[in-house]
């Protein structure tokens, strides 16, 4: 049964402009995952999506720590740290259009931390259902 996801962004630079937006996505399923990344860890994985890609509509991950050296990568853990992916701020992907802008699409995440503090980090998911096997 589809669910629907509403979403609001208030935007504004001091003394200037104000962008405010709001609007629903429709999503058949969604998950919220909390992980601690530890400090030092290297790719702590978060499976996003089960069975076939291409499902997500909707990418929230926010931590509690955005010091430089926290990042992520796409579906495979990735060595070279200049590959990846920087969680310096909170980053949402609203629609395919922004998802796809992964290159990728996300079905599991490798979680870095290298620095010395632990990173809560909490990810909400909005996806399309997925097709079960024709028989």
């Amino acid at each position: 049964m589809p669910k629907t996801l509403k979403w609001t962004l208030n935007v504004a630079v001091l003394d200037g402009p104000k962008i405010s937006a709001s609007d629903t996505v429709t999503i058949e399923a969604y998950d919220k995952v909390e992980v601690v990344v530890a400090a030092g860890a290297a790719a702590e994985d978060v499976q996003l999506q089960p069975g076939g890609a291409g499902q997500v509509q909707f990418l929230l991950i926010r931590s509690d720590n955005y010091a430089a050296g926290l990042s992520y990568s796409i579906n495979a853990a990735e060595a070279d740290a200049q590959k990846r992916i920087k969680l310096d701020a909170l980053q949402l992907l609203i629609g395919e259009g922004a998802v796809g802008l992964l290159g990728k699409p996300p079905n599991t995440l490798f979680f870095y931390n290298e620095t010395n503090k632990d990173a809560s980090t909490q990810i909400l998911v909005g996806r399309k259902a997925t097709t079960p096997p024709a028989p």
